[in-house]
């Protein structure tokens, strides 16, 4: 290894380690390591991370993964005391591997004695990998046999509960069960509703400071008859609340799922705050709504339909802007309106027919157009399609056959190891089958009903929270400057992800309502596929381009 070199000290501990491997026992041996007098090397930096599972790729631990993704400029070599210290699994530490050959850098693993600039040292590296990942099976399946006949009758384990849930004593006080918080219910199940009719968590969380109502931590003081320390909601809280694998009462070890015999993430609760499904769909709820190609970024919601609507001639994103208003001849001042224009016109560019209108005229037409067209429709929603698995699905995969082809040469013939076999098997067995559940799901999601019509939950919203009503099922309205000659605005709604799901479930729309498109002073065959084959040259090419109905 050249001398000199800028080494970057990777540390990690899990909660299950024992002092062997300790923070101090490791930052000793890496730095005897680096001081040595053939390599004299300088360490720049720490990457320190405690409680962290050796399952966890180095690229998503908190420390570690900033040093990998941000400031890989500030250090020439990776150094860990050990192995497992970088990792447990291969397909991790292979990935970091070909991070560091792309990125310049070298890795050191002090007791293995690395030397990972030449092909033999690479090889041995992956070997060892290969070993640590079978080591960390078996710690798994030894830590799951410890607490197997706990799980299966849903006693609780250890520590303080999860959110929204109370740890209450059973069968005179020989175990503990998860009960959900009655006096916190009210809050979540506000939560759930108001994610759920689209509301902002930014929002959820103002109203919920507004009227100081307690967050999870402080109803926890409130409780143990402590004070409360009044702290804040904020969006972040109520997004990581609704990510939480607790909500669906699902139980985790080391950020994994635990699974049942059937291949099912272990329930603890008798009663989960939410049922999987929901809990699926809320997630999906919290994601950002997806930004259109060419929408302008949006600075505040005082508008409804900026970067959503836009125009016809061009195709460009409205804009919105708020006028100055004037005075009239006796004094008395006139406030102004706000106003929709192409942005394209605006700044200059090729199109010279972009409206220019008020907010109000076209903010009033879609709102009266929702509640003419779907607005008695029963509202549908996507059931939460989730991240995809599949490769996490083939690295499971890929274990399982390595460990099956293992057995059959005879690496389990060992006292004890029959019974650790089968237990990391089953785990195996069973992660793959859900695994290849969840992507078949994601592949077709199901569609469930909400209980309620369109328009009723259109009417209950606010204006930020149409608007993100609209950017979530893909609404579309386009508007252009006497589509009919000397007819005033013409306008043309898209109803986006809303036909779609009406069409998937073959509804029985009401008349007129049986495609793609509503308008307003535009030709009847713009809006109507079926009569376009009467006159199809003055169609603009956007509305060509949807698929029809």
């Amino acid at each position: 290894m050249t001398p000199g070199l800028r080494y970057l000290s990777c540390l990690r501990l899990s909660a299950d380690s024992d002092g062997s491997t300790s923070i101090e026992w490791q930052r000793g041996v890496i730095r005897h390591h680096v001081s040595s007098p053939l390599l004299s090397g300088v360490l720049v930096g720490e990457a320190e991370d405690t409680d962290v599972s050796g399952s966890m790729s180095p690229f998503k631990r908190p420390k570690l993964g900033k040093w990998l993704t941000s400031k890989a400029d500030d250090f020439d070599v990776l150094i860990a005391a050990k192995m497992d210290r970088l990792t447990r699994r291969s397909m991790h530490f292979n990935e970091l591997l070909e991070w560091a050959q792309q990125n310049g850098k070298f890795i050191v693993c002090v007791e293995e004695g690395f030397d990972l600039s030449t092909p033999q040292g690479k090889m041995m590296a992956r070997m060892t990998a290969v070993f640590a990942e079978a080591e960390w099976d078996t710690i798994q399946a030894r830590i799951l046999n410890g607490v197997q006949s706990r799980l299966e009758n849903r006693s609780w384990l250890t520590g303080a509960p999860p959110t929204g849930y109370t740890i209450k004593a059973v069968e005179g006080g020989k175990r503990k069960v998860l009960e959900i918080d009655q006096d916190f219910r009210p809050i979540v199940q506000e939560i759930f509703r108001r994610i759920g009719e689209g509301q902002s968590t930014h929002r959820i969380a103002r109203d919920f400071n507004g009227r100081g109502v307690l967050t999870w931590g402080d109803h926890l003081r409130k409780l143990k008859g402590q004070e409360t320390k009044g702290t804040q909601w904020q969006s972040t809280i109520i997004n990581k609340f609704i990510r939480s694998s607790w909500v669906p009462g699902i139980y985790t070890y080391k950020g994994e799922a635990v699974l049942d015999d059937q291949g099912e993430p272990v329930i603890l609760p008798v009663k989960p705050l939410a049922s999987m499904q929901q809990w699926e769909y809320l997630v999906d709820q919290i994601k950002p709504a997806p930004k259109a190609e060419g929408t302008e970024s949006r600075t505040g919601a005082k508008s409804l339909l900026a970067g959503i609507a836009r125009c016809g001639h061009c195709d460009a994103p409205f804009s919105s802007l708020l006028n100055s208003g004037h005075k009239r001849k006796d004094g008395t001042r006139i406030p102004g309106h706000r106003y929709y224009r192409c942005s394209n016109k605006f700044k200059g560019g090729s199109c010279e027919s972009g409206p220019y209108v008020r907010a109000d005229v076209l903010d009033t037409w879609v709102d009266q157009a929702i509640q003419g067209t779907i607005g008695q429709w029963d509202m549908y929603e996507r059931a939460g399609t989730g991240p995809s698995q599949a490769r996490e699905l083939q690295s499971a995969r890929t274990r399982l056959e390595k460990l099956e082809a293992e057995y059959i040469a005879g690496d389990y013939d060992g006292e004890g190891q029959e019974v650790s076999y089968r237990r990391i098997h089953k785990g195996l067995s069973a992660k793959v089958a859900l695994l290849e559940k969840q992507e078949a799901e994601r592949m077709t999601p199901a569609l469930w009903a909400t209980g309620k019509k369109y328009g009723e939950v259109w009417g209950a919203k606010d204006q930020e929270d149409r608007r993100e009503f609209l950017r979530a099922y893909r609404v579309k309205v386009w508007a252009w400057n006497d589509a009919i000659p000397n007819a005033g605005l013409g306008i043309v709604m898209d109803l986006g992800d809303i036909q779609a799901m009406s069409q998937e479930l073959k509804l029985n729309k009401e008349e007129g309502m049986d495609r793609l498109l509503t308008g307003h002073n535009v030709p009847a065959h713009w809006i109507s596929p079926e009569l376009r084959e009467f006159g199809t040259d003055d169609v603009p090419a956007i509305l060509k381009e949807l698929e029809v109905a």
